[in-house]
């Protein structure tokens, strides 16, 4: 099944953007580099789902091949595995995420609000980063398990992408330029094009 495509959030090489496709502009302190990392995870998150809001529901099951699974599986997978990663941060018992086995995207955001607000605090919480934690299959330094959590979301989100692409449908911008832009402010690149008037209300970090 191939679904009508939808207004992409940024396209790049100069093509008109749709300005019902692009978050607004809003600002937020940042405080470390670490915090602006664990808020372009959280901000990303939060524009794939906005996005696939705009699809049938159905939407949800699609997949393609060489990837982890279907949309709702890829989500699910990216956001469970955020809940283990800082559940064993702090070393906390492991408990799971998923409230449904066949979870809707009302559900998938819950599991985002709360995983994203889980981030925001553990920035001030984190241990020292040699800090040998314990995982499902052995154990592994604060720094690797919080270097494989950012990671693990860019390439799940990808894939995401990928199945989209697969299925006809132009996914969102969600790379590092466009948090910067839409996030805090930077400057609208002139090889962009000209800079959409009107912008989709994407959820900001206050509402995490």
């Amino acid at each position: 099944m191939v679904f009508a495509a939808q207004p992409r959030c940024v396209v790049r090489g100069g093509a008109q953007r749709a300005a019902s496709g692009v978050p607004p502009t809003y600002t937020r302190p940042m405080t470390t580099y670490l915090h602006r990392l664990i808020d372009y995870n959280n901000w990303a998150n939060r524009g794939l789902l906005e996005f696939l809001r705009t699809l049938p529901e159905e939407a949800l099951d699609l997949r393609a091949g060489g990837v982890f699974g279907s949309i709702r599986q890829t989500f699910e997978h990216l956001l469970s595995s955020e809940f283990r990663y800082h559940r064993s941060l702090l070393s906390l018992p492991q408990v799971d995420a998923v409230r449904s086995e066949t979870p809707s995207l009302d559900d998938l955001a819950v599991l985002a609000r709360e995983s994203g607000a889980n981030l925001n605090r553990l920035v001030d919480s984190l241990p020292e980063p040699g800090t040998m934690m314990q995982l499902r299959d052995g154990s592994r330094s604060a720094a690797t398990i919080l270097t494989q959590l950012l990671v693990h979301g860019v390439e799940h989100r990808a894939h995401i992408g990928t199945i989209l692409g697969a299925n006809g449908i132009s996914g969102p911008e969600l790379d590092g330029w466009a948090h910067g832009i839409f996030a805090y402010g930077d400057a609208w690149p002139a090889d962009w094009g000209p800079e959409p008037q009107v912008r989709a209300q994407f959820p900001t970090p206050e509402q995490d």
